[in-house]
């Protein structure tokens, strides 16, 4: 019993210095360090190495290390963190020594990566048939060397106008950029053009999206109402918040839906000359204007639109009729009587109406003088010709100055409809 008792007392105090042996045991691989005699210490092997910064841009080829080795027969496995391996790692078979290369498609780090550092992993075959694992971090310096780039050649904003405050571009086409550069957090957008646009714009950075943190947006609205008279251009850029920064430009183009834009004619007012016609022989006629032009809507004219004469006596009513096709308006005068015609100047105003908006126009019809008119004057008798003489300056003074009180007038009602009852 006794010997049972001190065989049993043996193998409890030699198992733990067994164990401690076998838990000692370190594998027989041996890396000595760059250009050094100095073998790396077991804390090396156990919490690894890191590596002095690399650039990102550093050129595809070169050795980035070389190592010289004991008791190593070759290299079982080696991985890197990531999508790609960026680095070889490799050790021939004459030779106690090996070697971490930078692979062809280190170029393509930053654009699919987003780590900052290479994280390596390298396992070791020893000589006496254990393995040894060594992980080495290899940090990188962010050399800024991508501009940022819009996922667009070009942006392109079919627009009715006006545009209303608050208006947001983002619903019709989100700018965006990609910039790949590692440490890059953020990007400055601007617009640059005729300033009487580009200060009712606002463009703010929304930062990078959740999908791609390397893409970044922008939030782009209008600050206030806007109302372009055609197709615009416009500079956009983006910046990188680099060390040394770097932009990219773009076009931005608002282009006018003349189509489906609130109305609005194309001039505002419209002078119809009627003071030569032979009214004798025309009863009615339709109306042309002054330098050719024709009433039309330069905008607005897709959809039902509506026109409309106000400021009308209800007798003169009678003698006017609108017609329209398209764009274009045209206005006939019938029933030409001497009462008619007495009026010497009609002015009204023309409204084009789509859907809740409106806009006007003034009309100016300058209409003959009356035969029995001219009759008078022929029969006036000579001594008073010099005064007769007088009066017509007077009286042409005066309807002149009729005439542009009416004209101004009219215009202000037509500027009232424009931006009052709009």
């Amino acid at each position: 019993m006794k010997v049972l008792n001190s065989a049993l007392l043996a193998v409890y105090l030699l198992v733990p210095l067994f164990c401690e042996g076998i838990s000692g045991y370190k594998p027989s691989c041996k890396i000595y360090h760059e250009n050094s005699e100095e073998l790396f210490s077991e804390d090396e092997w156990n919490g690894g190495l890191e590596f002095g910064k690399l650039n990102d841009d550093t050129a595809v080829g070169p050795i980035l290390k070389t190592y010289k080795t004991a008791n190593i027969s070759n290299i079982l496995t080696y991985e890197l963190n990531g999508h790609d391996n960026y680095l070889t790692v490799s050790k021939p078979e004459n030779k106690d020594e090996f070697y971490i290369e930078i692979r062809d498609n280190f170029d393509q780090y930053e654009e699919k990566e987003t780590a900052e550092t290479m994280s390596l992993k390298i396992k070791f075959a020893c000589d006496d048939n254990e393995s040894r694992i060594l992980k080495i971090k290899i940090p990188l310096r962010d050399t800024n060397n991508h501009s940022p780039q819009f996922l667009k050649s070009k942006y392109e904003y079919k627009l009715a106008m006006p545009l209303p405050k608050g208006f947001d571009f983002d619903t019709i086409d989100q700018i965006a950029v990609r910039d790949v550069n590692l440490t890059n957090k953020a990007i400055d957008f601007a617009i640059k053009g005729d300033e009487k646009y580009t200060k009712g714009f606002l463009i703010t950075s929304l930062g990078r999206t959740k999908e791609d943190k390397k893409n970044f947006t922008a939030r782009f609205i209008t600050s206030m109402i806007m109302d372009f008279e055609e197709d615009t251009t416009f500079t956009l850029s983006a910046t990188d918040a680099g060390n040394t920064t770097r932009t990219t430009e773009t076009n931005l183009t608002i282009i006018v839906d003349k189509a489906n834009s609130f109305p609005r004619f194309a001039e505002p007012e419209y002078i119809a000359d009627l003071k030569n016609l032979d009214y004798g022989k025309v009863k009615k006629i339709m109306l042309n204007f002054s330098n050719g032009n024709d009433i039309t809507l330069d905008r607005g004219f897709e959809g039902p639109v509506n026109f409309s004469l106000s400021d009308l006596s209800e007798e003169n009513k009678k003698h006017f009729k609108l017609s329209s096709k398209g764009s274009k308006v045209q206005i006939e005068l019938s029933d030409l009587s001497d009462t008619f015609l007495s009026q010497g100047v009609i002015s009204e105003a023309l409204t084009a109406t789509k859907e809740t908006t409106e806009t006007s126009t003034a009309i100016i019809v300058l209409l003959p003088v009356p035969v029995n008119k001219v009759t008078e004057r022929s029969t006036t008798v000579k001594p008073q010709e010099s005064k007769t003489k007088d009066d017509s300056v007077n009286g042409y003074m005066v309807s002149t100055i009729i005439l542009s009180l009416t004209t101004v007038g009219l215009l202000g009602y037509v500027i009232y409809l424009h931006f009052y009852r709009r």
